[in-house]
């Protein structure tokens, strides 16, 4: 009878130990669902030039990535104007004070084809807007007697964008924060 009740007594401390493991878990799983949507949805990285002119590149969890004026901090898909890429996608992003409130974006290749990776999405109630480059923008943007790459007027500054490793560099090739 003495062994019966240490026996019961026994697997009564455990269904106790039990419950409480239980109740962490469960009480672990709504602290989980609760502050997991108030989180961040990836990595958000800001690149600004001197004057203010910011980009955001967010990284998102689910493998997309929005290339966005300013320093944008919401966790919603983006009602402004944006570049949506991949990853292992290379961009350089001008910016010219002879096309006030756009962005030319030249694709710099990736890491994945050897066609283009990226699409922008132009919201025209925005102030903003992204322009894909051509050799029509060539005499705004460059120096009538360029050669290189960085042979751009003074109006133009430009971000080159390494999306993959998180850094941008401006047209002097200082990396920009």
């Amino acid at each position: 009878m003495a062994e019966s009740n240490k026996s019961l007594s026994n697997r009564t401390k455990m269904v106790r130990k039990m419950l409480k493991i239980s109740g962490i878990l469960v009480l672990g799983f709504v602290l989980y669902s609760i502050i997991k949507p108030l989180t961040s949805d990836g990595i958000k990285s800001y690149y600004c030039l001197s004057d203010n002119r910011c980009v955001t590149v967010w990284k998102r969890e689910n493998g997309e990535v929005y290339v966005i004026f300013g320093k944008y901090e919401d966790n919603n898909e983006p009602n402004t104007s944006y570049i949506i890429t991949i990853n292992k996608q290379y961009l350089t992003l001008y910016f010219s004070t002879e096309l006030s409130h756009k962005i030319i974006v030249r694709d710099e290749g990736n890491l994945e084809s050897s066609q283009k990776m990226y699409e922008i999405k132009n919201n025209f109630n925005d102030k903003w807007e992204f322009l894909e480059y051509s050799d029509d923008y060539k005499p705004i943007l460059y120096k009538s007697n360029a050669v290189k790459f960085k042979d751009v007027k003074a109006s133009t500054d430009y971000l080159i964008i390494n999306i993959e490793e998180n850094y941008a560099t401006d047209k002097t090739g200082k990396k920009v924060k």
